[in-house]
């Protein structure tokens, strides 16, 4: 009877609470394409900002005083407006020896577009790429560039528009033998107001130059989101091979660290059991499972139990 008490098998201890050097569930397949859907449709808001900026004005100057009260707006292109009480007026650029300032604007309006244009193309990638229809890495990465050319445009225009004008100005001024008279006023300031004599002068950004700004910022979140996610799980044939369950070998010495053995107490040894061979799949969450061959069990790494 003693004999028999102490060659009984002892039953071995409970596994570990999880692996730790087992390949983690990649990021679901939903979250990458919500991801990408979210910065498409930034995409889109920016590039209509950018659109409807091209057609509104980007400056303007009001002068008030002695009964009188006009405003000037520059526009993209080739003409600005004047606004007084006599109504609304528009003027060539060319015909007021405005030279230089239209040819800023007209960079401005050329600028514009094609950023609108690429911001519009990057956007439809994007959204085709989200819903599975061009879903690889070579319209991935088309996608991320159009975005960036967009991005550029977008902080590239309010960045010329108010450093470049001042000096825009003093050139059409100076070619025509004039001069901006005392500081401050537009030679050598994009916002700013003056008063003499009774009549006050304002000027500065207008509604065009704000709508470029917000637009950077759309582009600037969408960039984050598309950049984020480059390196993610995006093909069907990626996530596939990232979601297969990985079992780590013993020539690597990956694999979870061996229990505390009982103290040297007679087991009987067990016949070796054969690992399945087939992926085994979690009865719980449906997810493909890890063999852990030291235990011959199935872990879940989602649920993180033993089946």
């Amino acid at each position: 009877m003693e004999n028999e008490s102490s060659t009984q098998a002892v039953p071995p201890p409970p596994p570990p609470p999880a692996p730790t050097n087992y390949l983690r569930p990649v990021r679901p397949k939903l979250s990458v394409k919500a991801t990408r859907l979210t910065a498409s449709t930034f995409l889109l808001i920016a590039s209509l900002l950018l659109f409807v900026s091209m057609a509104v004005s980007w400056w303007g100057a009001s002068t008030i005083g002695g009964g009188n009260s006009t405003v000037e707006n520059l526009l993209p292109g080739w003409s600005f407006t004047i606004t007084s009480k006599t109504g609304l007026v528009t003027e060539q650029y060319a015909g007021n020896n405005l030279v230089h300032v239209g040819q800023l604007y007209e960079a401005v309006l050329g600028i514009g577009l094609f950023a609108a244009l690429t911001g519009f193309l990057g956007m439809l990638l994007s959204y085709l790429g989200a819903f599975g229809r061009l879903q690889s890495r070579a319209f991935q990465k088309i996608t991320l560039l159009l975005t960036f050319i967009t991005f550029g445009g977008a902080v590239l225009l309010p960045v010329l528009v108010a450093v470049g004008q001042p000096g825009a100005f003093n050139a059409d001024l100076a070619a025509g033998g004039g001069s901006c008279g005392p500081s401050p006023n537009p030679c050598s300031s994009f916002w700013a107001s003056s008063s003499a004599g009774g009549v006050a002068v304002s000027w500065g950004a207008d509604v065009g130059w704000y709508l470029s700004v917000v637009a950077a910022v759309f582009l600037a979140v969408a960039l984050l989101q598309l950049f984020t996610t480059r390196r993610m799980p995006f093909t069907r044939a990626e996530i596939s091979v990232a979601s297969s369950p990985v079992a780590p070998t013993a020539a690597s010495g990956a694999g979870p660290s061996s229990p505390p053995l009982p103290p040297t107490v007679p087991v009987a040894p067990s016949p070796p059991e054969t690992p399945q061979q087939t992926a085994s799949y979690c009865p719980k969450c449906g997810n493909p499972m890890t063999y852990v061959a030291q235990y011959s069990r199935w872990y879940c790494l989602t649920e993180r139990v033993y089946l």
